[in-house]
């Protein structure tokens, strides 16, 4: 049921409320707050969430304020004011898209950058990069394995999985030789650069976008770049790198 109503955007607390008050039926918010074991300013602010999102109604009884949820045969009425509401949302997506891709590409020659600092906030970015498929890398597994372990084996594992298509260049290192033993395939293609180029960050090329990584003796940062001009330039980099192996 909680999946149900988190799919109407509600949060875990404000399902916990619909469905305690669906099974004390109408009451006023003094006694939903008590059942529910919190304060009635929070009961409030719960329950006028709950409404918008059209999953409970109001009316007045002795001068008080009553809540209920709505009938549960009424859910599907609202799933179906929900997809209407999609729908339309949908046509005028297509109505205005193109006045709206001709702005995008007004603005194109402006990167749009955005900056990551500490493990942490890196491990998110590369949570977002390996949420979708194919790009190209240049990558030191050497200093992956030494600041973020759980990543080390996790992006190949990944790759591997969605059966995406991947071309990676590694610095030349004992971490390199094991990585690509493990994963190098037909749709993960990895390389391994000459001794001599070392660098310390990695550079992913995806979408139009550019993520790069800086590896320091202590800490990690990381920048994201929103650019389909700068991409094509990395990606031809990387190309021609790449072909030189």
């Amino acid at each position: 049921m909680k999946n149900l109503l988190k799919a109407f955007g509600a949060d875990d607390k404000e399902s916990e409320i619909f469905l305690k008050l669906l099974e004390l039926g109408a009451q006023p918010v003094s006694v939903i707050a008590k059942h529910s074991g919190i304060p009635r300013p929070s009961a409030y602010v719960v329950l006028e969430r709950l409404k918008k999102l059209g999953l409970i109604e109001e009316f007045p009884r002795h001068g008080i304020k009553y809540v209920k949820c709505i009938a549960v045969d009424e859910i599907e009425d609202l799933i179906k004011l929900k997809e209407k509401k999609l729908n339309q949302l949908s046509q005028i997506l297509s109505e205005t898209k193109p006045k709206l891709l001709a702005l995008e590409n007004k603005l194109s020659s402006t990167p749009l950058v955005k900056f990551y600092q500490g493990k942490l906030e890196i491990m998110k970015m590369y949570e977002e990069i390996l949420k979708t498929g194919d790009f190209c890398a240049l990558f030191n597994p050497k200093l992956v394995k030494k600041m973020m372990p759980e990543y080390h084996f996790k992006i190949g594992e990944i790759i591997k999985e969605k059966k995406w298509h991947v071309k990676e260049l590694l610095v030349h290192c004992n971490e390199a030789f094991e990585y690509k033993k493990l994963f190098n395939s037909r749709l993960h293609e990895i390389k391994i650069l000459p001794k001599k180029m070392l660098f310390k960050s990695d550079t992913i090329i995806k979408n139009g976008i550019i993520y790069m990584i800086s590896y320091g003796e202590e800490d990690l940062t990381g920048t994201e770049i929103l650019n389909d001009s700068l991409a094509a330039t990395q990606k031809v980099i990387f190309d021609n790198l790449w072909g030189k192996k």
